[in-house]
């Protein structure tokens, strides 16, 4: 069990949008929103919290990251930009 809410352990800024983020029930909106807006302290948080497959695995999955955040994070995971969910319609083959 991870340790409550995400705005306590991060900047509030970075959750503008919700109140209560529990780190167990909002894993993949936590580290969406630290991967798109945090800085390396953040990243270094979630790393700690999630461990690098959970975060891949959020990379992997989530379509509303943004793409240049997708993309970065493809690179820096050796990560094939074809299995990252937002980069999807960019990378999609043609039929």
């Amino acid at each position: 069990m991870r340790p409550g809410n995400a705005r306590k352990i991060f900047d509030p800024s970075l959750f503008w949008d919700a109140e209560d983020i529990d780190l167990d029930k909002h894993a993949g909106y936590v580290i969406s929103r630290v991967l798109d807006f945090g800085n390396e302290q953040d990243v270094k948080a979630i790393l700690e919290i999630y461990g690098k497959e959970e975060i891949i695995r959020v990379i992997k999955s989530r379509k509303g990251l943004l793409p240049k955040t997708g993309k970065y994070w493809a690179i820096k995971f050796n990560i094939p930009v074809r299995e990252v969910a937002c980069l999807k319609k960019y990378y999609q083959k043609k039929q």
